[in-house]
Order: C-alpha cells, then sequence, then structure tokens
C-alpha cells in the first residue's frame, strides 16, 4: 500500500531530477546516476526514484535502458511546482485535450490491437500491473495511468502515436492539475476502479486482436473521463456563475 506521503516524495524527486539535469547542464544521451545513487542523493526509497524516473519517461523526458541505465532523451525543462486548474477556463482547455486525444487513441487502440507484438502485451501487462498497484493507495495515479496509454501507442508500431503521448505530458492525465479537491476525494478508490477495470477491457482486446472492440473500449474510457472531470468542474464552478 503506498503511504499518504509518497506521492508528495515523488513529485519531490521528480522535480529535483529536472533541476539535476539542468544544472548539470545534461545533454540529450547524458546518463543519469544510478538508483541507489539516487536514493541516497533525495533520501528516499527506491519505489519512489522508480515512480519519478517513470513520471519523466512518459513525458519523454528520460528513457530506460535494460542492463544499461537512464538517460535523457530530452532536455527541455519541465515546469515544477503546482500546477492546479483554477478557473473555469482552466477546465474548458482540458476538457478540449479530452476531444483531441479521442480522435487520436481510440483509433490508436484499433492499430494496436491490429499490430500489437507479444512484447508489446508484456509491456501493457506490466503498465497495468503498476496500475493495480495505486488501488489502495493515496495517489491520483496520473503517472502509471499516462504509462498505460503510452504502452498502447507504442504497441501501434507508429512512433508518432508515442510522441503525440510525450508531447502531451500531464494534459493526458490531467487529475494532478485538479488539486487536493479531486486527488482526496472520498470515492477516490472507487474511482481508480473505474478506470482499471476501464483499461482491462481495452488491454484484452489488444491481446485477442479485436480491433473494432478496441477502438469502442477506448471510446468508452475516453469519454468516461471527460464526463467524470465534466461533472467535477460543475460540482466546483457552479457557484461562480450565481
Amino acid at each position: 500500500m503506498i503511504r499518504q506521503g509518497e506521492p508528495r516524495l515523488t513529485d519531490g524527486v521528480r522535480d529535483g531530477l529536472v533541476r539535476l539535469i539542468a544544472s548539470d547542464n545534461l545533454p540529450v544521451g547524458a546518463k543519469l546516476p544510478t538508483a541507489e545513487q539516487l536514493c541516497l542523493r533525495f533520501g528516499v526509497s527506491r519505489t519512489v526514484v522508480r515512480e519519478a524516473i517513470a513520471s519523466l519517461e512518459a513525458e519523454g523526458r528520460l528513457i530506460s535502458k535494460r542492463g544499461s541505465g537512464v538517460y535523457v532523451s530530452d532536455a527541455t525543462p519541465v515546469p515544477t511546482g503546482p500546477s492546479v486548474m483554477r478557473s473555469p477556463n482552466d477546465i474548458a482547455e482540458m476538457l478540449e485535450f479530452m476531444e483531441l486525444r479521442m480522435s487520436v487513441e481510440i483509433e490508436a487502440a484499433g492499430i494496436a490491437a491490429e499490430r500489437r507484438t507479444e512484447t508489446d502485451l508484456l509491456r501493457i501487462e506490466q503498465a497495468m500491473i503498476n496500475f493495480e498497484q495505486h488501488l489502495q493507495g493515496k495517489t491520483i495515479a496520473s503517472d502509471v495511468d499516462r504509462a498505460l496509454h503510452l504502452s498502447i501507442a507504442q504497441a501501434t508500431g507508429n512512433p508518432k502515436f508515442s510522441e503525440f503521448v510525450d508531447r502531451l505530458g500531464e494534459r493526458l492525465i490531467p487529475r494532478r492539475a485538479l488539486g487536493a479537491d479531486f486527488a482526496d476525494a472520498d470515492e477516490q478508490i472507487s474511482f481508480l476502479r473505474k478506470i482499471h477495470t476501464e483499461h482491462r477491457v481495452i488491454a484484452d482486446a489488444i491481446a485477442e486482436r479485436q480491433p473494432e472492440t478496441a477502438r469502442d473500449s477506448m471510446r468508452i474510457h475516453l469519454d468516461n473521463g471527460r464526463r467524470r472531470y465534466r461533472n467535477w468542474t460543475l460540482e466546483h464552478f457552479a457557484d461562480a456563475s450565481l
């Protein structure tokens, strides 16, 4: 189970890695210190370091090479600090990104079902396992959610789909930007379980080479997400219109 303080630790290490890359002027292709060294540097566990690295990998900032290490893949600075959406206009932009995602990721799911390899399936299943491990924790699981969608994009065999997911960064899974009111909701676990169930249907369709089912399942998943964010907006900004 993830303790309540761990999401803050992960964010702190993530921001620390960004500062490390910037302060040491690490170019694309530069290797980061080992996990053990990072644990000592930031005073955290290997789990926190791995999650921080996974967050930056999902944004295309880092890349892990099995048996070799973690390398800088994009030296562009990542904004740090809170990015809470404070107005209906911010939420409207987020919903626009959801529509953009639907136009791309629905087709990506279908193509993934047609082209996926066994390696792709292993990557998707690992992402599913990582998400499931967050279900009982006090976390919004945005990084592992994004990693799952990236694994589906990679399964298309078309690097442009992966690039799309990378470039959207945190805008792909914007729960963190909604702030504590969203992250600390009473139905947090129920919310994540619904998402996990939707992910499971998509993953199974891809594994079984059912492109139309994969497309339909991704459409349902993203449309449900759009509805969830819209409902959150209505609940939290209703007074603004009075």
